[in-house]
């Protein structure tokens, strides 16, 4: 319900309460035979009905004539400032686990005079694989957007639906808080030992010192998965969501408008 029409109903109501009331008040003053109250009466029940009438035919005025659209100006540089107010604006995080998988060949290994000879000669060339496989869980990291590549340009603002589009640049991956695993019990290294490492690794050692080097590697294997098309397309889900509220909460304290939605392209032109 509109406030014209509130204001008609309450203007309605106050002429019928004052009415009624002035006549209950002569009735009153007449029962108890009070010397000239009618002329009183009569100009108090004049005056209350003048200011009711006045003010009944200025919201009269107010619902019959036609409302002027207000137009909602969107500061698209308050609101890009405010949003870059941050150095660093984190959108999404997101929990990796990391599988991968090594085969490393190995031969028998001769000495070069034994490796020409014939029958040692097919020895070097008979090769076998061992197999490393190393499950880690609850590698943890964070996605970011570079505010120095985001300007008023990339906002589209419409002032009919109340829609608010963002042309953000695509999400970075923030590398300096990549969070490893490193808790024992979340990483596991399974190790299928060919032939060769069955007979040598008892006194080389050979498979430990590729478990270790997996090891080393866990922190370039989440950087790599963290890149790869599957999470980051669940980051942009999950930043997307962050950066409604964001800029929805944003948007209507520099614009002072209100935004009816809000939607977000990761690295696409703004359309014009």
């Amino acid at each position: 319900m509109s406030n014209s029409s509130k204001n008609i109903r309450l203007v309605l109501a106050l002429n019928v309460f004052w009415y009624t009331f002035m006549i209950l008040l002569g009735w009153v003053l007449h029962r108890n035979e009070v010397v000239g109250y009618v002329f009183p009466l009569i100009i108090l029940t004049l005056l209350g009905g003048a200011f009711l009438g006045i003010w009944m035919f200025n919201c009269l005025k107010r619902s019959a004539l036609p409302v002027s659209v207000k137009e909602d100006w969107f500061r698209s540089g308050s609101f890009i400032e405010a949003l870059r107010s941050d150095v660093r604006l984190v959108v999404a995080r997101v929990s990796l686990c990391v599988v991968e998988e090594w085969k490393i060949s190995r031969g028998l290994p001769l000495p070069p005079v034994l490796s020409e000879m014939p029958f040692f000669n097919i020895l070097s060339r008979m090769r076998d694989e061992t197999t490393l496989r190393m499950v880690a869980r609850d590698n943890r990291v964070q996605y970011y957007l570079p505010m120095d590549k985001l300007f008023a340009e990339n906002v589209h603002w419409d002032a009919v639906t109340g829609k608010l589009t963002l042309y953000v640049p695509d999400l970075q991956l923030d590398e300096e808080l990549v969070e490893v695993q490193t808790d024992p019990s979340k990483i596991w290294i399974m190790t299928e030992k060919g032939f060769y490492d069955r007979m040598t690794d008892w006194f080389s050692g050979e498979t430990f010192r590729n478990q270790e080097l997996m090891r080393g590697k866990l922190r370039d294997l989440v950087v790599k998965e963290a890149r790869s098309a599957e999470n980051l397309a669940l980051a942009r889900r999950n930043a997307a969501q962050e950066l409604k509220l964001v800029a929805k909460a944003l948007a209507e304290r520099t614009g002072e408008t209100h935004v009816a939605d809000v939607e977000v392209h990761f690295g696409e032109k703004i359309l014009n």
